[in-house]
């Protein structure tokens, strides 16, 4: 009788992996990451330029002040959207490289372990840094920031004019609170 339970399960497990199999092979992988490259590509390569018709008609010194600030700002967001985007990119390539790898039938089984630990890390780092970002961005009263882990390292860069020791300070304090990096570890920017 146990024998028979066991043939049952066997044969309904193998059942599972041809049905499992058959549906990868008819629905092919998923790529999300050539398409959030292709994305950030177009993003990264649109030109700075509006036009507005109403700014035209209006005498050019009254617009002028009005245009710098505007293109400063945008320019401003365009900087940290770009490091956002390439940073979001590069750790795409490096999960979908894990999931291969994962995917792959001739991996050996310290290859498949090495590759899911790496994508747990990936998504912890990529949640830890939005985490980090908001923290900053609220508690710190910067309007945009960038926070960007290595393995060992943590940059930030904050969108300021002047940043002050004391807010240096501030910033690597919330980095070494919601992280493993000490504060000699931290590199803090700013980008106006």
């Amino acid at each position: 009788m146990n024998m028979n339970k066991q043939t049952i399960w066997l044969v309904t497990m193998l059942s599972l992996m041809v049905v499992l199999s058959a549906y990868y092979i008819v629905s092919g992988p998923v790529e999300p990451a050539g398409q959030m490259a292709k994305k950030a590509q177009e993003i990264l390569n649109k030109g700075d330029v509006a036009v507005d018709i109403k700014a035209a008609t209006k005498p050019a010194s009254a617009t002028a002040k009005t245009d710098t600030k505007d293109a400063a700002q945008q320019k401003g967001s365009n900087y940290f959207v770009g490091h956002q985007l390439n940073r979001e990119y590069l750790r795409q390539q490096l999960l979908e490289e894990n999931y291969k790898m994962m995917m792959d039938p001739k991996a050996t089984k310290n290859q498949l372990e090495s590759a899911s630990k790496k994508v747990e890390q990936l998504n912890k780092t990529e949640k830890q840094e939005s985490v980090l970002e908001d923290l900053i961005c609220k508690e710190l009263k910067f309007t945009d920031a960038v926070v960007v882990t290595n393995e060992d390292h943590v940059d930030v860069i904050v969108k300021s004019a002047k940043l002050t020791p004391s807010q240096v300070v501030k910033v690597m304090d919330l980095v070494k609170q919601n992280s493993n990096i000490e504060g000699l570890q931290v590199t803090v920017s700013s980008h106006s």
